[in-house]
């Protein structure tokens, strides 16, 4: 028969260990050293299944026979160890394993370098980025456009474009440095794009086509998804216009991107724009799905342009579109936004008729907002009931409206039982943003030592982190109730300073908040216009200020705190 070669041995041996069958493989491996066909291709394979089960102490057993049996370890055999310890998170391991490799003589590759990358985060240091992109600088290949999207990979997860913009410079420079596909340069624009560098993302586009390389439909949408996000929807539009001019890439625009532009006007509530993109998408045969259709209702939405609405529902099921909750939830939210609360009560009993669909909690939270500002006491309580029937479980959100509904009813004693029944039954406790209801409440009912017995109950709960908004409407409403002094005792509370009757945190490392400048400005104007005890008041408050905090009291010239 045929004789055994290395090459067919290692053959062998690599579909054993790909097949995973690790107990053939090594049984091979032994014949292949008692045949003496045994070379570093078959040592390496070995390695890699050693590693590949975590077997870290085999694998350097490994290494140190294959020296014994005079085999030099190579680059694979580095990069397989060094891949282990960047798998592994072994930071000090992956530099000693470097420091190893370097030592034998054996020069890093682009490998190498593609291992270490994957290696940065966001939580490594500056010098393990200088060490990695001087190792790049300093192999002897070319910067092939996998290594180099590896970069731009690293880069963007350790959040330093300064340092890819400066890599690209470079690199350009040294020459040899190979163009860039189009899938390379849409990540590079959508990382600039989200990092708000607008001139960037323009750059790497003009770069691109001066290379000649055309864009996919994929590097499309991240250059439009990059323009939009920095407040460019217009040139988002034109630039599609200028693509549609050319009849090969006319072929990359799609749904998504037409939608990403409306999604653009939406945000800026320009709805004339918005409808006249959409008039465009439909003249050019650009399908319409349920995520566009959605996009131009919260347009319509937030522009209290609900009229539209109507048209856009007889679009979808012309086009065979179905709706989905968001399409219902922003019809109803839309629709209260706007003050009609009957229409969006009719929406959300023909959603529950269709039976598709079941209210969620954010359909619930916009028709109690909705009867909240209406002042509809029973319509929005019979909301809740219908929402703890259909087991949909109220939040945080949905108590702060309640509370501020009962508030202007002047049912105090019921807002604080609401607080308390929602979030014992359903097992969460109330934030900072329903505390702060409850004071705006108290207030309005004229009852301040309630609402000053609310920030005592608030910081005896560890759970609930204090705002220094919330110390702006208890002081606010202390003025309200014209007693200056007891805003005094609020603000000293809010810097953690002496001299007040409020409670203290229980946790002595809690952090300090303070309170919102302006709500300081107007205690310190209405204790400056007041009598001597005030005006004492002020002075002792202004030098408590000062000498713990540094900051000084606001003089009425309408500057900031320093």
């Amino acid at each position: 028969g045929t004789s055994l070669t290395p090459l067919v041995c290692n053959c062998f041996l690599d579909a054993c260990v790909q097949c995973g069958d690790f107990e053939r493989a090594g049984q091979h491996f032994e014949e292949m050293k008692q045949i003496g066909l045994v070379d570093i291709v078959g040592y390496n394979t070995m390695l890699k299944a050693h590693l590949s089960r975590g077997h870290m102490d085999q694998a350097r057993a490994l290494v140190k026979e294959m020296a014994a049996r005079g085999l030099q370890a190579n680059k694979v055999t580095y990069n397989e160890l060094l891949h282990a310890k960047v798998i592994a998170k072994d930071r000090r391991g992956i530099w000693n394993m470097l420091e190893e490799m370097q030592t034998a003589g054996v020069k890093p590759n682009s490998v190498t370098c593609s291992i270490l990358l994957k290696s940065l985060s966001v939580h490594s240091d500056s010098e393990e980025v200088r060490r990695v992109v001087g190792l790049i600088e300093d192999i002897e290949e070319n910067i092939d456009e996998v290594l180099f999207s590896s970069v731009i990979e690293a880069c963007i997860r350790i959040k330093q474009l300064e340092l890819l913009s400066d890599l690209m410079r470079r690199y350009r420079r040294k020459g040899g440095f190979v163009n860039l596909s189009a899938p390379t340069y849409g990540s590079m624009i959508k990382a600039y794009g989200q990092a708000g560098d607008a001139m960037r993302v323009s750059e790497l586009w003009h770069e691109m086509e001066e290379h000649g390389v055309k864009p996919t439909s994929i590097t499309l949408g991240c250059m439009v998804e990059a323009l939009v996000v920095n407040g460019q929807a217009d040139e988002a539009w034109d630039l599609i216009h200028k693509e549609l001019e050319d009849e090969e890439r006319a072929a990359c625009i799609n749904t998504v991107i037409y939608s990403t532009v409306l999604k653009g006007f939406a945000v800026t509530k320009r709805i004339d724009k918005v409808f006249m993109c959409y008039k465009e998408m439909r003249s050019k045969g650009i399908a319409c799905n349920t995520i566009t259709y959605n996009t131009m209702l919260d347009a319509c939405a937030k522009s209290c342009a609900m009229g539209r609405a109507a048209q856009l529902l007889e679009d979808m099921a012309e086009n065979g579109v179905e709706p989905d909750i968001i399409t219902y939830s922003t019809i109803v939210k839309g629709y209260c936004v706007e003050g009609d609360v009957d229409r969006a009560f009719h929406v959300l009993e023909e959603m529950k008729s269709d039976g598709k669909f079941a209210p969620d909690e954010i359909m619930y939270n916009s028709i109690l907002d909705g009867c909240a500002k209406q002042h509809r006491v029973d319509d929005a309580l019979r909301v809740l009931d219908e929402m703890k029937g259909a087991n949909v479980c109220p939040s945080n959100y949905t108590l702060s409206i309640l509370v501020k509904l009962l508030g202007h009813a002047r049912r105090l004693p019921q807002a604080f039982r609401m607080v308390e029944e929602l979030s014992t039954e359903h097992g969460f406790r109330p934030n900072v943003q329903v505390y702060t209801c409850l004071v705006q409440a108290c207030v309005l009912n004229r009852k301040l030592d309630r609402a000053l017995a609310l920030h005592d109950t608030m910081v005896a709960d560890s759970h609930c982190v204090v705002d220094d908004k919330f110390y702006a409407v208890l002081a606010r409403g202390c003025l309200q109730m014209h007693q200056p002094l007891k805003a005094v005792d609020v603000v000293r509370a809010a810097h953690h300073l002496p001299g007040h009757d409020l409670s203290t945190p229980a946790r002595r490392d809690s952090r300090i908040v303070g309170i919102e400048w302006r709500a300081l400005e107007e205690v310190a104007a209405r204790l400056r216009g007041g009598g001597r005890e005030e005006q004492e008041a002020l002075r002792r408050l202004s030098d408590d200020l000062m000498e713990y905090r540094g900051l000084r009291m606001p003089d009425g010239s309408g500057g900031g705190g320093g």
